[in-house]
């Protein structure tokens, strides 16, 4: 070899290396189910067995797959699943990033609030601070009264969903629906959950909903009016049609009353007749617990109503029920509570 080609192999080496670096950094990030704290193999109890679980984790995958799809070759491209949620909330021709990454976020933070029990029969409310049981307890009765609300909220849905339970800065529980794509994770352009645990900001605008979400009509014989709050430019209010006919006619702010409700007319009729009891008490419960909420909300847990879960677990189409009940025996009490204890801070020893 001659000498000029002994000294060109470096100054070639370095231009390959420059190519090699030039397409490193036009790779782009693809969003990737993160790694479970707790085995797929061994599944979650009798909530979602390994071939359930598994079946959620690849619904989760296929949903950031689809995701990352619709974000190539855009602003969304190297962005992360919040930030996607944000930036496509007010855009209607961005309604299908929106969607697949609103899920994507709900159906990760319902997952990270769980854990294998130690024993078919165990659950982890032994875990539940003492803060976040009396506060339970000032609110809703006891665990098993918000045990009952909680479900009973979720028997509710005939639409896919989520069902979250919310505290505010006060200490202050409640429980909320969400339809569809729509989730309490984002507010006023803000991530709520923050340092790995459900905490967030705090916000005062309504359900964050696909932007092309119709605006829903109120029924004449709704009893349930919460006080209106304006919209992000462009957000529209939550809602899956109903097809009632009606005028929406917010009453006067009352300070007791609920400041953030879903705005679809089924709700409301959801909220002012909540279902019996799952959970022993055969009346319809009262729904207070559902309603005493204050002004700044924080998702604390949720679970996700969707089919193919309890379809997996194998319950069957009406299982629903049965699916419900073994939720709370994989809920991560220790977490919620930490949660619970963040968002609130010294506040609760003086409210008890």
């Amino acid at each position: 070899m001659s000498n000029l080609s002994l000294r060109l192999i470096p100054s070639n080496l370095r231009r390959s290396c420059f190519v090699l670096d030039g397409i490193k950094s036009r790779t782009r990030n693809v969003h990737k189910v993160p790694s479970l704290q707790y085995p797929i193999e061994e599944g979650l109890g009798n909530f979602l067995p390994p071939l359930a679980l598994k079946t959620v984790v690849e619904y989760q995958q296929g949903l950031l797959d689809r995701l990352n799809e619709e974000v190539k070759d855009t602003a969304e491209e190297n962005m992360s699943v919040a930030q996607t949620v944000i930036n496509t909330s007010t855009l209607r021709e961005r309604t299908l990033a929106f969607n697949y990454a609103s899920l994507a976020l709900n159906n990760s933070f319902f997952l990270d609030h769980l854990k294998p029990p130690s024993s078919p029969d165990s659950d982890h409310e032994d875990k539940i601070s003492i803060e976040l049981l009396n506060h339970i307890r000032m609110f809703h009765g006891d665990l098993k009264q918000l045990k009952s609300t909680f479900s009973s909220a979720a028997l509710s849905l005939f639409t896919n969903g989520f069902v979250w339970f919310v505290c505010d800065s006060n200490g202050v529980t409640g429980v909320l629906p969400t339809l569809g794509p729509g989730t309490l994770l984002v507010r006023s352009r803000t991530y709520m959950a923050k340092e790995g645990l459900s905490l967030g900001q705090k916000y005062s605008d309504p359900v964050v909903s696909p932007p092309n979400a119709p605006k829903p009509q109120t029924p004449a014989w709704s009893r349930v009016q919460p006080t209106p709050h304006p919209s992000p430019p462009g957000v529209l209010p939550s809602s899956p049609t109903s097809g009632i006919s009606g005028t929406n006619t917010p009453s006067n702010p009352d300070p007791l009353r609920p400041r953030f409700l879903h705005t679809s007319a089924p709700f409301r009729s959801i909220l002012n007749t909540t279902p019996a009891s799952i959970f022993g008490s055969s009346s319809p419960t009262t729904t207070a617990s559902m309603l005493n909420i204050g002004q700044v909300l924080y998702p604390l847990f949720c679970v996700s109503v969707h089919e193919h879960a309890w379809l997996s677990a194998g319950y069957g189409v009406w299982g629903r029920e049965e699916w419900l009940r073994q939720f709370w025996k994989v809920l991560d009490w220790q977490k919620v509570s930490m949660s619970f204890q963040a968002v609130c801070g010294n506040h609760t020893a003086s409210t008890i």
